[in-house]
């Protein structure tokens, strides 16, 4: 195919998927590039440049060949405000012309297009137009390439939101799950030292053969290293009481948690009381005397606050 007959199918757009076409004057939606991002009324708008790309993935031309940057208009986004979305520049958005055949008309704006999961940060314009590309070689790494990356990235039947860098909400059925810091960082190794996430799903024991059992049930499941629950109304720990608690990894943990209690772990209190009590119905002293030593008694000496006390807390979940 000659060069006159490539520009003339270009020009077109019957490119036959070499590149895309960024001339005709009879189209509504165009691929761009953003080119820049600041709205001084901060309403979401940026400027983005309808361009072509030759056949080597070059950009080349486009309908905004020959307008200065400073003259492009402002693109509308076409998502409310609720959801906040702001293209970064280099990437691919599409464009919507009010009217084609006024290329001052106002603009319309969807995207960032963004074909890969392991992208989401940033996905330059060269790489996004791939989504038009009939072809079935990968060019994007494949989530599903990655097995352990597979389980924790939204499924075909999910409703997500995934953020810029590793954040996710992601709707299941009966299920909602939000994570932060999914791998380690800047890989796509799983995050198995620090993982933060919350997950509210509704079970069933219908199929557990097992008699008195819940039929149906919800459960809230909060994983991090660190976990505040409290109320601005909540009683703050005062300073005196942080003698009681033996904890290294609190001066990690900021300002917040050290204000906070440690969470009471209810089977180890209940472990002390039912020792208290076996001590002081089945105790022998004589008055003026010390109790005579038994098994409970010698047990229950262990419960200090350098020693065993320090079983019955949290050093990690924090309350007020």
């Amino acid at each position: 195919m000659d060069k006159l007959a490539k520009a003339t199918l270009q020009g077109s757009g019957q490119s036959m998927g070499l590149s895309s076409s960024g001339n005709q004057s009879n189209r509504n939606i165009y691929p761009a590039i953003v080119v820049s991002n600041e709205d001084p009324l901060g309403m979401k708008r940026i400027i983005a440049r309808i361009v072509s790309l030759d056949e080597n993935g070059e950009i080349n031309g486009g309908r905004d060949r020959d307008t200065p940057t400073e003259q492009l208009p402002f693109s509308v986004p076409m998502m409310p405000n609720h959801f906040h979305i702001i293209p970064i520049e280099g990437e691919m958005v599409y464009i919507l012309l009010e009217n084609p055949s006024d290329n001052s008309a106002p603009r319309y704006y969807m995207g960032s297009q963004i074909n890969s999961s392991f992208k989401l940060k940033f996905q330059a314009y060269e790489e996004a137009e791939r989504v038009f590309k009939d072809t079935k070689f990968n060019l994007n790494k494949s989530k599903n390439s990655d097995i352990n990356a597979s389980l924790m990235f939204p499924k075909v039947g999910d409703i997500a939101i995934q953020g810029r860098d590793d954040s996710d909400l992601i709707l299941r059925p009966r299920e909602v799950f939000l994570v932060a810091g999914k791998f380690k960082d800047g890989t796509t190794d799983l995050n198995i030292d620090s993982p933060s996430s919350f997950q509210l799903t509704q079970l069933e024991n219908s199929d557990n053969k097992e008699e008195n059992l819940i039929p149906r049930y919800s459960q809230a499941n909060i994983t991090s290293t660190n976990v505040n629950i409290f109320s601005s109304r909540g009683k703050f720990r005062a300073e005196s009481l942080a003698k009681f608690e033996i904890n290294e990894d609190l001066k990690s943990f900021g300002e917040l948690a050290n204000t906070l209690h440690p969470a009471v772990f209810g089977d180890e209190l209940i472990k002390l009381l039912d020792l208290m009590i076996r001590v002081v119905l089945n105790h022998i002293h004589t008055p003026q005397v010390s109790l005579v030593p038994t098994p409970e008694s010698k047990e229950l000496s262990t419960y200090t606050v350098e020693g065993e006390l320090q079983r019955i807390i949290s050093n990690h979940i924090r309350i007020n």
